[in-house]
């Protein structure tokens, strides 16, 4: 006879007889198997150790994907409302800034968009050429920069003949054009070359040559070109 059969003998005598109190020996032995019953898992307890690592990873996922749409924003990779660049304009005709420093043109002068005659060159052999008139004051501009103005050594290959209101100069160290004596003038020019345009920034001693009393001149001139 197995204990289950045991207890069952033993509770249906106690229902028979109709005892108020079930003896401490009936008690022990009816509960005895109760602790050896295996108990079924819970099926919700069971979905959530297996969802775990599946909820893990979605937020795993969903955190890459808030950093990579952050960072996509803060640089510029076609985030939302990403300000397109702004283009650096290329000038389509030659611009200058003059200044005389002393004499009877004493002043700085700029471009008139208005004159018929702005026109830069750039010939085969790498020198350059502006030719400009117009404005008020007047201001007519013939610059040559040669073509070995860029070497270690070039930097005195720059010519000019300039009238500025009232005053008028010209000076040649590298004797590009000739006519002017060699110690007369000194002269330096620069050359910074960007996408679309080329600048050159000039400065120049000279004598002032619009009245009979000569008398020396500091000039800052300052000449960009479209490329």
């Amino acid at each position: 006879m197995t204990d289950n059969q045991r207890s069952d003998d033993i509770v249906r005598a106690w229902v028979q007889d109709g005892p108020e109190q079930a003896s401490a020996d009936l008690v022990e032995r009816t509960l005895r198997p109760v602790p050896r019953m295996r108990q079924r898992r819970s099926w919700r307890i069971v979905m959530e150790r297996v969802s775990r690592p599946v909820l893990a990873g979605a937020a795993a996922v969903a955190l890459v994907a808030v950093v990579v749409v952050g960072i996509g924003g803060s640089s510029g990779f076609g985030g939302v409302g990403a300000p397109a660049a702004t283009p650096i304009p290329v000038p389509t005709k030659p611009t200058f800034e003059l200044t005389f420093k002393s004499g009877p043109g004493a002043g700085t002068y700029v471009t008139d968009p208005a004159t018929s005659l702005n026109v830069c060159t750039h010939a085969t052999d790498g020198s350059w050429r502006l030719l400009y008139a117009g404005g008020d004051p007047f201001v007519n501009l013939d610059l040559l920069v040669g073509p070995d103005a860029g070497a270690p050594d070039g930097a005195s290959d720059v010519a000019a003949e300039i009238y500025a209101g009232p005053g008028y100069v010209r000076f040649d160290p590298g004797i590009l054009r000739g006519g002017d004596a060699a110690g007369r003038s000194t002269a330096s020019v620069a050359i910074a070359s960007a996408p679309g345009a080329t600048t050159f920034t000039i400065t120049a001693t000279t004598p002032d040559l619009s009245n009979s009393e000569e008398s020396t001149v500091d000039i800052d001139l300052t000449v960009t070109c479209p490329n």
